[in-house]
């Protein structure tokens, strides 16, 4: 009898060591997969970077590129205006429009992008409440459409369009002196004489006064009267949803570089 409890207490002692170790085991290897996902987790947070911008804003002007990568450093978006005529297409899904959805959906928060447009010449832009309006947004960069067109259908000569160019960049720098000034010609239209002349020296005007100068001209059939009218609205004060496109792609191309 005694032998048996020994041997019954020998079983039951047994079972118990290898319960225990058992058990022990079990713990040890939970307690280490989540010591691993502890450090997973901690070494996914701490490589969570800023996203690189660097070779998306390689056409940008090097002020503009500078301030961009600050602001993003900062945690402040970045200000871009957008200003014009009718020719932007605000009020339905134009270049501008087009533009702005790119930019936002590539740099995200990180910019902020507001649109002026204005059925008006450079003369009564520059020297009326509409260009406070943009001064008051405070942007940082300006891609300025200078009304060229609108001033060719009212009389407004090239020098004065270039003399209100100045003064808008002379305003925009008082009010940031850091902000950069991009300009664009508005579209071309055909059977035109005098306006293509325009454009011209706008261009040569911003070359002189070291201005950005986008020339999305070279998009467009410009030579080609029948496929540039298809590219216009039947008056051809603005782009047809085509020639919106074409604007709107050759602008992408330009501020998101692939």
């Amino acid at each position: 009898m005694r032998t048996f409890s020994l041997f019954l207490l020998g079983l039951i002692c047994a079972g118990v060591l290898v319960y225990g170790n058992m058990y022990w085991q079990e713990k040890t290897s939970v307690s280490s997969a989540e010591k691993t996902a502890n450090v997973t987790e901690e070494t996914d947070q701490s490589t969570e970077v800023e996203p690189d911008f660097d070779s998306l804003i390689v056409n940008w002007p090097e002020d503009a590129q500078a301030s961009f990568k600050k602001a993003v450093a900062d945690g402040t978006p970045y200000k871009l205006a957008i200003v014009g005529s009718l020719a932007l297409g605000a009020d339905e899904n134009g270049w501008s429009e087009q533009v702005k959805s790119e930019l936002i959906d590539t740099y995200g928060d990180n910019i902020e992008v507001k649109i002026f447009q204005y059925d008006t010449t450079s003369l009564t832009f520059v020297n009326g409440e509409n260009v406070d309006e943009v001064l008051n947004y405070e942007p940082q960069l300006v891609l300025l459409e200078p009304f060229a067109l609108n001033d060719n259908s009212n009389g407004v000569g090239g020098e004065n369009n270039q003399e209100s160019i100045q003064i808008f960049k002379r305003k925009l720098s008082e009010q940031n002196e850091d902000a950069v000034l991009i300009l664009q010609p508005t579209h071309p239209i055909a059977g035109a004489t005098y306006y293509p002349l325009q454009i011209e020296k706008l261009k040569d005007f911003a070359e002189e006064n070291e201005i950005p100068y986008l020339n999305h001209w070279s998009a467009w059939p410009v030579d080609d009267e029948e496929a540039l009218g298809e590219l216009l609205a039947e008056d051809q004060e603005t782009p047809s949803e085509e020639g919106h496109a074409l604007w709107a792609e050759y602008l992408v191309d330009y501020f998101i570089a692939k």
